[in-house]
């Protein structure tokens, strides 16, 4: 045998011009992916992820003087808060204002809402206590930059589909079993009581075991300023009621009652401040105080991802040093467990909802609010701070002072960075009663009592989502509250899914026979199998005459979609028919329909297409199966399976 040179190096293929195929071939997929990369890396997109810069070209000095109001006025409601929200973390006060300084200024640069501002907030507070507890400070850091990471790994590949699956009634049950917990841990710095735990159950059960040691002072001064603070919040609506005092309708009287009630949180911690000192002057120590606040400005450092902790046996192994053991990375995570899934998810969920309510009817960037909350976490870590997400008392506030550019939060979060540097002192007098009083005022207006009523009125069964959110978040665990009310609800709908109502006609025509026709009201998938079944059997069963030939049709005009298992019982279904000697037909099917049908059903089977405009109504069998769909909608005859 002789082998030619082509038979051992092939040539390359060639076109007519002698150009090389697979060269071309190459070129052409090299040119797609440049393709490719020039449509993604545009201009618009690169402003949609760094929106600063559609505001800095025409950035005024008149917007920066409504920034800097809007900024300082929101800090001064932020001060106070980070303040308590870092005592409900369970970590000393000022991780809640590391937290409240550093976030604002990463939302200035990739933020896409002009009114938002980012922060610590009760529901972060309150989630990340429960890890704070377990390993302090570095697990608090540690779960931020965690969260962080995630939040942004899920904006960046537009998972936000995902949080669909909560529901809005979800949603309210646990915020309102979050705001519930807080308002329950405040009632123990209220009354002046010291005992652990800060659950529901613990701290009701905590109150009754140590009634006898409530503070009377603690308990008058905090009762009276969540008076105070409630009629302040509610200064402007007072003015609104009292229209007969003619000074109450000038315009500045109206300014000033409206900053009074802003800055309503700020004004009590300095009052609160002046009534412990006051008292400390003559030597009295009536109050409960927050004590030493650390000053200054947090060092930039790495998150702890491996610490010392001292223990209580000095003998294990694996301490480096006596009394001390290594906590690993490994062991962070393994403790945050759940909190890796829940904190991002419930920070995405209020980033998001907030920033919908804040964009006035307009599109919101989802993405990019789940980029600027994630790159905010990650950069708060490397601070010291807890897990933060937007704010919507704060961002109300910024919001109502005008603020005109997302450049508001930098300012916000300047007056808090002086407020660390400088005032850190001043704080050690704050009354822990007048902290929780701002707390309790701040969160009480959560418990969504009033989404009861509209779902009693509408669709009641609702209601059990809500209500085990509530209680499982409220009773046992607010991670896995909000799981299992999402799960109860998802099942709620499966089993709605497979609730189908099948209507029928039966009539009797001359010369033709029995005739049927059976509509499905839903798209077919197998948790409602059973059910359609059970209806196409009945159909089948129920004959006006055995003798009579006996026609079956199936409308299917409100089913898009059918899956496999459904396909299989209507095979069987339909070979059961053939072998009785009964006839049938589908009808109102679309194109996709038929071709996902006669994947599995036999191809010779009776199929009429949806009509259309362009039908001329010739057939006889479409004609009969309108005039039988009219009777099956309008018909007093219709029966339902």
């Amino acid at each position: 045998m002789v082998l030619r040179n082509d038979d051992v190096c092939p040539q390359l293929e060639t076109d007519a011009n002698g150009i090389d195929m697979e060269s071309e071939s190459a070129h052409g997929s090299s040119s797609q992916v440049r393709q490719w990369i020039r449509d993604s890396c545009t201009t618009g997109l690169l402003k949609r992820r760094l929106p600063f810069l559609q505001w800095a070209p025409t950035y005024t000095f008149r917007s920066i003087f409504h920034d800097c109001i809007a900024g300082f006025t929101v800090a001064l409601t932020a001060i106070p808060q980070g303040i308590a929200y870092g005592a409900v973390a369970g970590l000393p006060v000022e991780y809640g204002l590391y937290t409240a300084f550093a976030g604002p200024f990463v939302y200035a640069l990739l933020g896409s809402v002009r009114q938002i501002t980012v922060g610590p907030t009760a529901v972060m507070a309150i989630m990340t206590h429960e890890y704070a507890v377990k390993g302090g400070a570095p697990y608090a850091i540690v779960l931020s930059f965690l969260a962080g990471c995630i939040e942004l790994m899920a904006g960046l590949l537009n998972l936000g589909w995902i949080m669909e699956f909560i529901s809005g009634p979800v949603i309210s049950g646990f915020c309102s079993a979050a705001a519930v917990t807080v308002i329950t841990a405040q009632f123990k710095t209220l009354l002046g009581l010291k005992f652990p735990g800060s659950s529901f159950a613990k701290v009701f059960s905590g109150i009754f075991t140590n009634w006898k040691d409530i503070s009377l002072w603690d308990t008058v001064l905090g009762f009276s300023f969540i008076f105070f603070l409630l009629l302040l919040k509610n200064l402007t609506n007072m003015r609104k009621t009292c229209t007969t005092w003619s000074c109450l309708r000038n315009r500045h009287v109206s300014k000033v009652m409206w900053f009074v009630s802003t800055c309503r949180n700020a004004l009590a911690v300095v009052l609160g401040c002046v009534i412990a000192y006051s008292f400390e002057l003559y030597g009295y120590h009536p109050f409960n105080l927050t004590g030493e606040i650390k000053s200054g400005v947090p060092s930039f450092h790495l998150p702890p991802f491996s610490f010392e902790r001292p223990i209580s046996n000095s003998s294990l192994s694996n301490s480096t040093d006596p009394g001390f053991e290594l906590v690993t990375f490994e062991t962070i995570v393994s403790d945050l467990g759940m909190g890796l899934v829940m904190v991002p998810m419930i920070a995405i969920l209020e980033q998001v909802a907030i920033a919908k309510a804040f964009s006035n009817g307009g599109k919101t960037d989802s993405t990019q609010e789940m980029i600027a909350v994630g790159a905010g976490s990650i950069f708060c870590s490397f601070f010291g701070c807890l897990p933060l997400t937007a704010s919507f008392s704060r961002s109300s506030v910024m919001s109502a002072s005008g603020g005109k550019t997302q450049f508001a939060n930098f300012f916000n979060g300047f007056v808090i960075l002086i407020a660390l540097s400088l005032l850190m002192p001043t704080f050690y007098y704050i009354p822990k009663s007048v902290l929780g009083a701002v707390i309790i005022v701040a969160v009480y207006s959560m418990v969504e009592l009033d989404e009861i009523l509209p779902m009693w009125r509408g669709r009641r069964i609702e209601l059990i989502p809500f209500g085990t959110t509530f209680f499982f978040c409220l009773l046992i665990n607010i991670e896995y509250g909000i799981l299992i009310g999402a799960l109860v609800h998802l099942l709620l709908l499966a089993h709605e899914a497979t609730r189908t109502k099948s209507s029928y006609v039966r009539y009797k025509k001359q010369g033709v026979g029995e005739r049927i026709i059976l509509r499905a009201d839903r798209n077919l998938y197998f948790p409602s199998v059973e059910r359609f079944r059970q209806a196409l059997g009945k159909i089948s069963s129920e004959s006006i005459d055995d003798a009579t030939p006996k026609t079956i049709i199936i409308d299917m005009s409100r089913v898009s979609e059918i899956d496999h298992t459904s396909l299989k019982m209507l095979k069987a279904m339909l070979s059961s028919w053939e072998k009785g000697g009964e006839k049938y037909s589908f009808v109102n099917v679309s194109v996709n329909l038929e071709k996902n049908m006669l994947s599995v059903l036999p191809a010779g089977i009776n199929i009429l297409h949806a009509p259309t405009d362009t039908d001329t109504g010739d057939s006889e069998d479409m004609e009969e199966a309108g005039a039988l769909l009219a009777v099956s909608i309008t018909g007093k005859d219709t029966q339902h399976v």
